[in-house]
């Protein structure tokens, strides 16, 4: 098929139960010494990651359940039903279970008919997700994908770690992709890598078939993640820097083309520093952080749902997507918005 391949709906989900810094700081108890750091946990949080909320799963949600909430507003939205999917591309490192996968238990839920696909991946997922979708829609002939990003992260975070609890929520975001007839819209290019040498950034020593989780590793916390914040931080800011300058030298654009930005929120501090170090104003970039915090792969089709429900997209804007995660992987995308609310801007061609 030929033309451009663009989001025709979007949808996204987050848990209803809302955790406060301070609720927060009441469980870890000891686990965050307030007279020691001379102030509360939620200023602590506010001065060096910028969360304030973020949205947890209940006790009988599963990452499933998200997953299936979102891609129900998402064929809501382009007015379609499962019916009409050829495919549907999950993202999550949270599955309901090893096995049958989140996207097998996603395809059930939605009584779709569509060939499912599971990608083990973290915040760079979405990214990861529409490469892969778009890709095969390009060599198959594919007409209507769904791609779904969705984590339960709450539960990967031990009682005393207030730092991961203050960071990490809960949500899904899906988007319904099918084709355009102008080939000058929608998905354009991708600029991905990733690097496995770094991968102990981000780890969750027991729970898979290197190391069990036995009852003396389970006791010790070894189903919990430890993570590396600083190196993690430097990164990032060089990586997330450097896929979104790549991809807009690969489209063919200059920076002052590109009309939004909306990156994955791994924190409120990583983005301004991002945004400051390429000389993005933070107007043109869309942030969710401070609502919802650090919600994995879902990051970046949640705030894309918000964004385009509360009107802030034009036709014919170009739309930056960076992302970079566990792995450790980066990835992002550029976007040419096609709605039908104003004529084509006008505007560098990639």
């Amino acid at each position: 098929m030929t033309g451009g391949i663009v989001i025709a709906g979007c949808g996204s989900y987050l848990p209803g139960r809302p955790v406060t810094n301070d609720e927060i700081e009441a469980q870890v108890g000891t686990g965050y010494d307030r007279c020691g750091k001379g102030q509360s946990l939620h200023d602590w949080a506010r001065r060096h990651h910028g969360g304030s909320i973020r949205y947890w799963a209940d006790d009988n949600e599963a990452t499933s359940d998200l997953a299936l909430a979102a891609s129900r507003r998402a064929l809501a939205d382009a007015d379609m039903t499962a019916a009409d999917l050829d495919l549907i591309v999950v993202s999550t490192f949270t599955s309901d279970h090893p096995v049958p996968s989140t996207a097998a238990r996603l395809q059930a839920g939605l009584a779709a008919r569509a060939k499912f696909l599971q990608i083990d991946a973290a915040c760079s997922g979405f990214v990861d997700g529409m490469w892969i979708a778009t890709s095969l829609m390009r060599q198959q002939g594919l007409k209507t994908v769904l791609v779904v990003a969705a984590d339960v992260l709450s539960r990967l975070s031990g009682p005393q770690q207030y730092l991961p609890k203050t960071v990490f929520g809960d949500a899904a975001g899906a988007v319904v992709l099918t084709w355009h007839d102008d080939a000058a819209m929608g998905v354009r290019e991708f600029s991905t890598g990733s690097d496995g040498q770094l991968g102990d950034y981000v780890l969750i020593p027991s729970g898979g078939s290197k190391s069990a989780l036995t009852p003396a590793r389970h006791a010790a916390g070894e189903q919990y993640w430890k993570l590396d914040f600083h190196n993690i931080k430097l990164w990032a800011l060089e990586r997330m820097s450097h896929c979104t300058a790549d991809v807009i030298h690969k489209t063919g654009l200059i920076q002052a083309d590109v009309a939004w930005f909306v990156p994955h929120q791994a924190s409120t501090t990583i983005i301004r520093e991002w945004a400051d170090r390429l000389g993005i104003a933070m107007e043109r970039v869309v942030l969710t952080y401070e609502e919802m915090g650090n919600i994995s792969g879902a990051s970046i089709p949640v705030a894309l749902d918000r964004a385009k429900r509360a009107g802030r997209f034009r036709n014919g804007e170009w739309i930056v997507m960076p992302a970079v995660g566990a792995g450790m992987a980066w990835g992002a995308l550029s976007y040419r918005w096609a709605g039908d609310d104003n004529p084509v801007q006008p505007g560098r061609e990639g």
